[in-house]
């Protein structure tokens, strides 16, 4: 038989599609996959033959997942079911690494960037794509989280302090960022937030995006630094939006009309600028939710979008908090894994690392599986239907921008259930759908 010849160029196109047909098959190589890509991506690698990048990046995001309570444990864990082998001391080195810190940081920027691009200003996912004010803007909810001090943290002031880190979490996709570690100067006992986000500086709160884009974010009132937050805007187009102190004193000098049509200014009882006692201006509204009739007042640095956008985009911040409950009470993430500030910001990365990677997986399930968590779904349904009887009952019209949210705020801890057995065991992927699907429609009884 005549045997045909190829020459490079079609064999590289070969091996590419064959690389393109073979699809991971187990739940860990497709919950992995975007961090080993982003790990090919990055430069800050080395050969290390007796604990690899590779299985440090492994070992800390799974890590994350699994809920082990000590280093040590863990370690053993490792050794045991995941192949890895690095002594105690190897490892708790490893955390310690300022090189291997900037490995896992850029790695986990680079997964975080992958989850935006897959979902930013997807209708689907993105419940700020529906507004055209939005197009040019995007919108993160900032705060801080605390962590229990590691074993053998020293005290500062005497006492063995908590470990404060300040996280970000983006509102059009949910993907997730550490922003920083508060570290007190010498002598002080702790750094405060808005200390912790001037020293980081303006390029770290720009979060990565282009410029011409705005970035807002919705943070508690920790952020209160009117002055800092004029050198935000005017020299970074980052804005600012938070709630009011109740001991704030300010003039008002101008009530802004807003359009009392728009159903989106549902709840708005004013809208007007404000000056504060250093000559600034700022913009308060002030809001009654038409659920509780609870009265709020929100104070931004932002003059152009409609005021009850501003006052949705406030409650979306309460996204935040229910991932910070997801971290704690099914990652289990409530202790620093070691001493080192190295070491609490590789934690950190990890964790968003962990988050990110759940929430794309989550995703695909839904696209290419159709499964999603329906039990929740309906939950938060009823809970939306409760709440529109009660406005109606009390004669108040419901703010529809809290009906056209669909989408869960956090992962459920059937999910998390699920995902930890298949990543340690390796289980095929057909077979665990088939595990998964009746858990995402009712609870088990």
């Amino acid at each position: 038989m005549k045997q045909v010849a190829f020459d490079d160029r079609q064999v590289l196109v070969y091996n590419q599609r064959m690389k393109n047909l073979k699809k991971p098959d187990t739940v860990r190589e497709r919950f992995l996959q975007p961090m080993l890509d982003a790990f090919e991506q990055c430069e800050l690698t080395r050969n290390c033959s007796e604990y690899s990048d590779r299985d440090h990046l492994m070992s800390g995001v799974q890590r994350v997942i699994q809920n082990h309570c000590s280093g040590r444990a863990w370690i053993q864990h490792c050794q045991l079911v995941l192949n890895i082998f690095a002594g105690v001391a190897v490892f708790f080195q490893a955390l310690k690494s300022k090189r291997r810190m900037e490995m896992v940081v850029d790695v986990a920027e680079r997964v975080r960037l992958e989850c935006n691009s897959r979902y930013t200003r997807n209708p689907e996912h993105d419940p700020l794509a529906q507004h055209p004010e939005l197009e040019r803007f995007s919108v993160y909810a900032s705060d801080g989280h605390t962590h229990a001090a590691a074993s053998h943290d020293k005290p500062i002031g005497g006492k063995i302090r908590p470990i404060n880190h300040i996280y970000s979490l983006c509102l059009r996709t949910h993907s997730m960022a550490h922003i920083d570690l508060t570290q007190p100067a010498k002598g002080k006992k702790k750094e405060h937030e808005i200390s912790t986000l001037k020293r980081v500086g303006a390029k770290a709160l720009r979060m990565g995006e282009k410029t011409g884009i705005k970035v807002i974010h919705v943070y508690d009132p920790a952020i209160i630094d009117y002055p800092q937050w004029h050198r935000w805007k005017q020299g970074s187009g980052i804005y600012i939006i938070t709630m009011e102190k109740s001991n704030s004193a300010f003039i008002s000098i101008k009530e802004l009309e807003f359009d009392a049509g728009d159903s989106r200014n549902t709840g708005v009882v004013s809208d007007e600028i404000v000056l504060t006692s250093k000559g600034g201006r700022l913009r308060r509204i002030r809001y009654v939710d038409p659920e509780t009739g609870k009265r709020f007042s929100f104070l931004t640095n932002e003059f152009s979008l409609p005021a009850g956008l501003i006052a949705f985009l406030y409650k979306l911040r309460w996204d935040v908090e229910k991932t910070f409950d997801q971290l704690k009470n099914l990652f289990c993430e409530k202790k620093a894994w070691a001493g080192s500030a190295a070491a609490k910001c590789q934690q950190a990365a990890f964790i968003t690392i962990a988050h990110n990677l759940t929430l794309m997986l989550e995703r695909e399930i839904k696209k290419d599986e159709g499964i999603e968590d329906i039990k929740t779904l309906k939950r938060k349904e009823q809970r939306v239907a409760q709440a529109r009887a009660k406005s109606e009952e009390a004669g108040i019209k419901f703010n529809p921008l809290v009906e056209g949210v669909r989408r869960v705020s956090k992962r459920s801890a059937q999910f998390i259930r699920w995902l930890q057995p298949s990543l340690e065991h390796r289980t095929c992927w057909q077979q665990a759908i088939e595990q998964l699907r009746p858990l995402m429609e009712e609870y088990l009884s």
